[in-house]
């Protein structure tokens, strides 16, 4: 799975995103056997029932906060040692200034970097996906599985979510996300790819 190109720091968060995901396949092992009593033919791209799609859910957002951890350390890290190596005392009281919203959200974190360190890590080939999957965090850890009230306040980004969660094998009904059998597996794989990809292009 891992690149020989690959920090230790990211080969961890690629870790921990697997030990999530195996955690679940023993949960999911157990839902697919009791399944198959009603019924014989069971896909990954099955839709879960609401309560299983939520505990799914919940272990995709974990998934996706060691993403976020891996890329927001990794971030601090770069723009500190870029002030450092400024020498300049203007610049390091502007960081100090701002240090602590860097990394609050992922728009400051991104635009720190790319302000600090002219690399905008939205044009990064897993950006998208990995988007929409804060997305999904979002609505499992602050509502549910279902879009937050937060979410839905802008129209039209929140039906772009909805398409394209659409689009790559998510239910959604009415406010609510509804995974597939498959999701977390397919997700590691997503993450894992996404994690590498800014290893790259934030390694010193």
């Amino acid at each position: 799975m891992y690149s020989l190109e690959i920090s230790e720091s990211a080969e961890r968060a690629c870790r921990s995103v697997m030990h999530v995901c195996a955690d679940w396949e023993s949960v999911a092992r157990a839902i697919d056997e009791r399944d198959r009593v009603s019924s014989a033919n069971i896909s990954a791209e099955d839709h879960l029932s609401t309560p299983e799609s939520s505990q799914c859910l919940s272990y995709l957002a974990r998934m996706v906060t060691q993403a976020e951890s891996f890329t927001f350390g990794r971030i601090r890290e770069r723009v500190e040692s870029h002030v450092k190596s400024t020498d300049s005392p203007m610049l390091s009281q502007l960081y100090e200034k701002n240090k602590n919203a860097l990394d609050s959200t992922w728009e400051n974190a991104l635009n720190a970097f790319r302000d600090w360190c002219s690399i905008d890590l939205r044009e990064a080939a897993g950006w998208p996906r990995m988007q929409t999957l804060i997305e999904v965090r979002n609505a499992s850890a602050h509502g549910g599985g279902y879009f937050t009230e937060r979410q839905k306040k802008n129209r039209q980004q929140f039906d772009k979510t909805r398409r394209v969660l659409q689009e790559i094998g998510y239910g959604v009904e009415g406010n609510q996300i509804v995974a597939a059998r498959g999701a977390v597996r397919k997700e590691a794989r997503s993450i894992c790819a996404f994690i590498q990809e800014i290893d790259a292009l934030t390694r010193v």
